[in-house]
């Protein structure tokens, strides 16, 4: 009995895996323009004033971080109002 349930799997695995195949992509054949797989990235910069680090995205004011500097040992740090990138050793700040 089980001999014959396990051959009947395998006889329906293997008419289900037999089936046609095909490597033809399913869109058509046709190869998208390079101009399609280009996605525009939104830049931006990223200022201090007396209120902290942002950007204005028209009328609105966003926080960020301005780009972490080069090097080992930099951390983002706040000492009251103040934040920025704070080297551990050398113990200052990147301006």
């Amino acid at each position: 009995m089980k001999s014959l349930l396990a051959s009947a799997v395998l006889l329906g695995a293997a008419t289900l895996l037999a089936g046609p195949s095909s490597a033809a992509p399913i869109g058509g054949g046709q190869a998208p323009d390079a101009q399609s797989l280009i996605t525009k990235v939104a830049t931006f910069v990223c200022i201090r004033d007396d209120r902290g680090w942002h950007y204005m995205r028209g009328e609105r004011r966003t926080s960020c971080r301005p780009v972490r500097p080069r090097g080992n040992y930099w951390a983002w740090h706040c000492e009251g109002p103040r934040c920025g990138w704070w080297h551990r050793h050398e113990r200052r700040f990147f301006d």
